[in-house]
């Protein structure tokens, strides 16, 4: 960091190190997050009693998966 008086010449301080990860690190939240809906959107349709049946299936399906690799 050029503005690091504490430092010892060029080498870098652990304060400035930390400084630059914490603000890496948030522009790299800020970049994941940018996409992200905050918003749920309204559905476009009601399921049928068939889909929303597919639906729990599968997801017993992925429940019995996870039980068994666990």
């Amino acid at each position: 960091m050029t503005g690091c008086t504490h430092g010892n010449g060029r080498a870098l301080c652990f304060e400035c190190f930390k400084a630059g990860m914490e603000r890496t690190r948030a522009r790299q939240a800020a970049w994941t997050q940018r996409d992200l809906p905050f918003e749920r959107p309204e559905p476009k349709r009601k399921l049928s009693e068939q889909e929303i049946a597919h639906r729990r299936r599968m997801l017993d399906h992925l429940v019995d998966a996870a039980r068994m690799g666990a």
